[in-house]
């Protein structure tokens, strides 16, 4: 991923990883059901009794739900950093690991006799990782999948390849009150930042925000049928954007007829919000 490690090095990471399981098969069409995917922001202890199955997790949520007696279908992750895999320490036989292949080599140790789909994590504008799948694996062409900067939003690409337009999702916050997570996390410390959404202020991070603003351009952009549970940043995000799509429909009709409608999108965050 940019910013996490250099290209080259996350090209040797998929190197290891190729050949050890299978890749992931994209559908040629999607399913008429919903998807539930279970992040690990902190409102998912908020909401997890609500999942409905097929149930996808990503981050920490695995181990989360598990610990309350629910086993996943579907686990995604894309990480490639070292720490991640200590996050996955409950795998189960009845989950399938769809796992990007720049994941770090400590976790296909973790996933050993468990069902593991590979696929090939490519950024949008990440033409050399292109390249080099093309050169190194050209039976992968077909399993490479894009996304945002959030595992999350991989998530969701991932859960489109299996057919998947209509989700459910649960502690995607991209915000914090007193706690980062639903639960434990082995990640470092992020410097927390200020954002409003509407009339009201979210602790978050850089990194965070940046998801949230990647999904609020998916929402605007994308045909997917997406329910938030919970409350946070993202939730709040979808609310407005969900208002400001009833009030442009309520009005629309008569804004073509006088030539007065422009089609502009403006972003949920203010600016200057930030601490």
């Amino acid at each position: 991923m940019i910013g996490v490690m250099t290209n080259e090095d996350r090209h040797k990471q998929m190197a290891q990883a190729i050949g050890l399981f299978p890749m992931l098969q994209k559908r040629g069409k999607f399913l008429p059901r919903r998807a539930s995917i279970a992040c690990y922001g902190p409102s998912l202890a908020d909401t997890w009794q609500k999942l409905r199955r097929p149930i996808i997790t990503v981050s920490g949520a695995h181990d989360y739900l598990v610990e309350r007696g629910i086993v996943p279908d579907y686990h995604v992750d894309c990480d490639p950093r070292p720490h991640k895999p200590e996050m996955l320490r409950k795998p189960q036989e009845a989950t399938t690991y769809l796992m990007a292949s720049v994941c770090h080599p400590l976790f296909w140790e973790a996933l050993q006799r468990r069902s593991v789909r590979l696929w090939h994590l490519i950024n949008g504008d990440d033409l050399e990782t292109v390249a080099w799948v093309a050169q190194n694996h050209p039976a992968g062409m077909k399993s490479m999948i894009g996304g945002g900067s959030s595992v999350g939003m991989r998530a969701m690409n991932v859960a489109a390849a299996l057919g998947y337009r209509k989700f459910d999702i649960h502690g995607m916050d991209c915000s914090f009150t007193e706690n980062r997570h639903a639960g434990v996390h082995t990640g470092s410390q992020q410097v927390e930042t200020l954002v409003k959404a509407g009339d009201r202020i979210f602790k978050t991070t850089k990194q965070m925000l940046q998801a949230a603003i990647e999904m609020e351009h998916f929402l605007q952009q994308q045909d997917a049928e997406i329910r938030f549970y919970g409350d946070g940043l993202m939730q709040e995000t979808a609310k407005i954007l969900r208002g400001r799509y009833e009030t442009r429909n309520s009005r629309l009709d008569e804004r073509i007829i006088s030539g007065r409608y422009q089609g502009k999108k403006r972003s949920v965050f203010s600016s200057g919000a930030g601490a």
